[in-house]
């Protein structure tokens, strides 16, 4: 092998094996830290739906067919306290992300709105305790809740997702039956 092409295959090879070796280095790392994240996320997920649903002792995921197209995720309480049910709504500024718990006997205990696009001071305004906490205690009717004015269409969408999470209880009430 002439010198020329040594000097430059030398580097190459080189950099080749330190890439390899740095791959399987952080191949290594990751299996042995996503266990421990992926429990860490798990967790912080039941500590949120705990929050909509205190009576629970632990959630169990539900598979359901005929659910809302809205409805993400069901889980059910592991103590038959109830369920909690993940809704996509599309506001004014794009997609709502909310948890609603539903107790056994069919009355909202909390809801939270996870993420959302909603303007500003206005829209947003259906992430405040204000606003949410009208709708614990309700049933299906949603008898007493008000839209926030100057927010119709994302208080209009909050309150859909909310029937959608009744209409999914339905079903895997049903279901359970």
């Amino acid at each position: 092998m002439s010198s020329g092409k040594k000097e430059f295959l030398m580097p190459v090879i080189v950099l080749t094996a330190i890439c390899l070796v740095i791959s399987a280095a952080l191949a290594f790392t990751n299996s042995l830290t996503k266990p421990v994240i992926d429990a860490a996320a798990a967790e912080r997920a039941d500590a949120v739906r705990l929050d909509v649903l205190p009576q629970a002792d632990a959630f169990e995921q539900l598979e359901a067919s005929g659910l809302p197209q809205s409805v993400t995720d069901v889980y059910k309480a592991a103590n038959g306290a109830g369920y909690v049910f993940t809704v996509i709504a599309k506001g004014y500024g794009g997609d709502m992300e909310i948890l609603c718990g539903i107790d056994a006997s069919g009355k909202i205990t909390a809801c939270m709105t996870l993420s959302h696009s909603e303007t500003s001071g206005i829209g947003s305004k259906t992430t405040e305790e204000a606003y949410r906490s009208q709708y614990a205690g309700k049933d299906s009717s949603l008898e007493g809740v008000s839209a926030i004015s100057g927010a119709t269409v994302s208080s209009t969408a909050y309150e859909n997702a909310i029937k959608d999470a009744f209409k999914a209880f339905e079903t895997v009430k049903e279901a359970a039956q």
